[in-house]
């Protein structure tokens, strides 16, 4: 056999060596395939009228014209919302403009009084809308409408202009922030957590340190305090570089940066608390759950391969809540995503900075991060105390058969405290949906 064939044949092997690395080979692209075709299913299945997630949208309209064409836009409306899912409510304008005001639709329509009146005589009107930038729905619902509406009356040989405004403004550079937030605090921590205990354990150095006079928590918090000075660097070079980019942008536009819809990267004081505390948050999360993927790798490659596989899966939901307004989702989904505690960082930065959210909403997308920070501290610690982390293999032991409540008595007060900290994380969600 050639050297080449030699040399790929033992890598190969090396590479099959264990079951749960070739799993991770092979689960990894497929589910992220599968959470990208339900993300795109959801989005085109929530339209459909009697779809599996069909979900309905709320369009308000206001037709304040009686004349022919402006019966003839009010029945396309009714039409195209009976294909679309759509459910019409009718509104006077002071309503249409107060609900806009107040920003919780998604899509207000108003036909003018004089519509009819000005195709007849000018040949031309204008029809006014009212989008959501933040709903992609809204905005291809919107868009449907127009469009029928322009090609029946252009059959008359008249013209129907589209006056377009948005409900909320939303500055282009806080998508990117939202982005660069959570991919920081993703894979920020990965190369100082891959190596914390994997690392250790794969250089045969994790025994000599367990021996050392140093409790194991003290260790673990030494550890933990390590990934986040790590990922806390990683983060803000990348705060400093989208600066950056966007001074580069804006001084590429120069005046014309109203055309293309770019806003300056100026924010409050709270607003910078708001971002600074989502990224803390994020990168301790990140770190705290990382720590417990580490000890159960044997080696780094192994690490950093789990890594991947179980943090994709969350950046893959969380990404539909950058370009997606939350409310437009089925409920099961939304609850999905409230329950992925990354996406709560998204969700503050959002929830400050476009929908203007008090406090006390962030205060709870805070505190349910937080909660999971703490679970997943208890159960690294509790794993750390295991003797069997510096072993090769899982050393499984004869358990005796108990009850849930044989169990519950036997517990000690110490096991009690850990089990109620590790609830934390789903009593959060329960109280944030309440």
């Amino acid at each position: 056999m050639r050297p080449w064939a030699v040399i790929a044949k033992k890598e190969i092997k090396e590479q099959l060596r264990t079951r749960k690395m070739l799993i991770t080979l092979i689960i990894t692209p497929i589910g992220m395939w599968v959470m990208v075709g339900l993300i795109h299913a959801l989005m085109f299945g929530m339209a459909t009228p009697t779809g599996p997630v069909a979900t309905t949208l709320d369009l308000y309209l206001t037709v304040e014209d009686d004349g022919a064409f402006g019966l003839l836009a009010k029945g396309i409306i009714y039409n195209m919302s009976s294909l679309m899912n759509v459910e019409v409510h009718e509104v006077s304008t002071d309503e249409g403009m107060e609900l806009v005001r107040e920003g919780d639709i998604a899509l207000y329509i108003r036909i003018p009084a004089n519509f009819t009146e000005l195709l007849l005589d000018k040949g031309r009107a204008e029809m006014e809308i009212w989008i959501d930038p933040m709903s992609m729905r809204a905005a291809s619902v919107a868009e449907a409408i127009s469009m029928a509406i322009k090609s029946a009356i252009e059959e008359h040989v008249r013209l129907v202009d589209v006056d377009r405004h948005l409900i909320r403004t939303v500055p282009f550079t806080l998508l990117m922030i939202s982005f660069m937030l959570v991919f920081s605090a993703l894979w920020g921590p990965m190369p100082v957590i891959t190596t914390s205990f994997a690392g250790e354990r794969e250089k045969k150095t994790l025994e000599v340190l367990l021996v050392t006079p140093v409790k194991r928590t003290s260790i673990l918090l030494g550890k933990l305090l390590a990934a986040g000075f790590a990922a806390a660097i990683y983060l803000g070079s990348n705060v400093i570089g989208l600066a950056i980019y966007n001074a580069m942008v804006m001084w590429a536009v120069g005046g014309a940066a109203g055309i293309f819809g770019l806003t300056g990267f100026v924010l409050t004081f709270e607003q910078s608390l708001i971002v600074i505390l989502a990224a803390l948050l994020s990168v301790l999360l990140s770190a705290s759950i990382g720590i417990v993927i580490s000890c159960f790798a044997r080696t780094v490659k192994d690490a950093e391969s789990r890594y991947s596989a179980i943090m994709m899966i969350p950046l893959t939901f969380t990404m539909a809540t950058f370009y997606m307004r939350l409310e437009d989702l089925p409920f099961f989904l939304r609850l999905l995503i409230w329950a992925i505690p990354f996406s709560h960082g998204i969700l503050m930065v959002q929830g400050a900075i476009i929908y203007g959210q008090p406090w006390h909403a962030t205060l709870a997308s805070a505190l349910y991060m937080l909660a999971w920070i703490v679970g997943a501290l208890v159960v690294g610690a509790k794993l750390f105390e295991r003797e069997e982390i510096v072993e090769t293999r899982k050393v499984k032991k004869p358990t005796e058969r108990l009850s849930l409540l044989q169990r519950l008595k036997k517990m000690s007060k110490r096991d009690a405290i850990r089990l109620v900290v590790g609830l934390l994380p789903l009593l959060a969600l329960l109280a944030l949906l309440l």
